[in-house]
């Protein structure tokens, strides 16, 4: 029976279960613990959702006034810019009309999900009831969610367009400083050994996908498979970046290949995008925070990311996973993880 507890270790809440147990999406353990009749567990559940639905919500409020005061001091005019961001919110508009305001729906969200949280807890709503608004939060966090990711890449696009594509190194380094600080410093292997940083990077890998609705269902569940020497996870799709460069809109309409470039492909070589064409701007970010960033500051990636290239994993029958890979042992990262980055393999310490 999963449920929650506090770890030592990470410094947070966390789901309990073995690795295989942690692939299954929250989604499915909230339904899970609802027709099952166990309240306290459902409505913690739930508000678990609510404390991953978090880490992603916290990227997009940390990188969205680092993308803008870049673009502002590199002498994109103020109120070209606010124009552009506007007509940004217009296009991302909510099926309603309204234009996105990602804040405002996030607030919302938190007080549907509190509403629902209280009332499985004093078992006022009936099972079908809270399975139904449970599945409603999940959808409203999911349109919310991708709404973000496709705001962030038009931000993305515009300073392309505008600086050309090199320029998203700088842009990527200015602004998610604040988010290295705040989420993989604790990897840094000049404060503590490697083996101490393993369970949280597996834990942590877990838990954010969940967050970002992984899977064709956008449920948020995981394939894992534990190898000798490391952990393999695949999102298919990953709910951000994999969701775009397959053409998938917030509304999960039939992909349309021409909508990844919308909001921006590599068209160039870059060691902040694996060297590799195809890559889409936004899950550049995973190069950056995940290999190059890490590997510049003490030596070695947190973990490996493949991502699937446009066009040629992405558009077709079976488009390609993206897939990130945690290493037992140093020693076990291969050579051309580094080299793919513009760097070389450290000596193992």
């Amino acid at each position: 029976m999963t449920h929650l507890t506090w770890s030592d270790d990470i410094g947070k809440r966390v789901r309990t279960g073995d690795w295989e147990d942690q692939a299954v999406s929250t989604v499915t353990k909230v339904n899970e613990a609802i027709r099952e009749g166990r309240s306290e567990v459902a409505a913690q559940l739930i508000d678990y959702f609510m404390e991953e639905a978090k880490v992603v919500q916290f990227i997009y409020d940390t990188w969205t006034p680092g993308f803008l005061e870049w673009l502002t001091q590199e002498g994109y005019g103020e109120q070209e810019l606010a124009a552009a961001v506007e007509d940004l919110r217009t296009e991302l508009a909510m099926l309603d009309g309204t234009p996105f305001d990602g804040d405002a729906l996030w607030l919302a969200l938190g007080e549907q999900a509190g509403r629902l949280t209280h009332a499985v807890r004093a078992e006022l709503i009936e099972t079908e009831a809270a399975l139904a608004e449970f599945d409603a939060i999940r959808v409203a966090w999911r349109r919310l969610h991708d709404r973000w990711a496709d705001f962030l890449s038009g931000i993305m696009k515009l300073c392309a367009d505008r600086f050309g594509e090199a320029a998203l190194e700088d842009v990527y380094r200015y602004a998610l400083e604040p988010y290295i600080q705040e989420r993989y410093m604790v990897y840094d292997l000049r404060e503590q050994d490697y083996a101490d940083t393993v369970f949280r990077n597996v834990y942590t890998s877990f838990e954010a996908m969940r967050s970002h609705l992984v899977g064709p269902d956008r449920m948020g569940d995981i394939e894992c498979t534990e190898h000798e020497d490391r952990w393999v996870f695949q999102f298919d799709p990953c709910g951000s970046g994999g969701r775009q460069v397959r053409g998938i809109d917030t509304e999960e309409s039939p992909p349309d290949p021409q909508r990844a470039l919308r909001f921006g492909v590599t068209s160039e070589e870059h060691d902040w995008a694996w060297n590799s064409k195809g890559v889409c701007y936004y899950c550049a970010h995973c190069c950056f925070t995940l290999e190059l960033l890490p590997a510049e500051r003490w030596g070695h990636p947190v973990r490996r990311v493949d991502p699937p290239l446009y066009p040629d994993d992405t558009v077709g029958e079976n488009p390609k996973p993206c897939t990130w890979t945690v290493y037992k042992t140093l020693d076990a990262i291969p050579e051309d993880t580094y080299t793919r980055i513009g760097r070389t393999k450290p000596p193992t310490p």
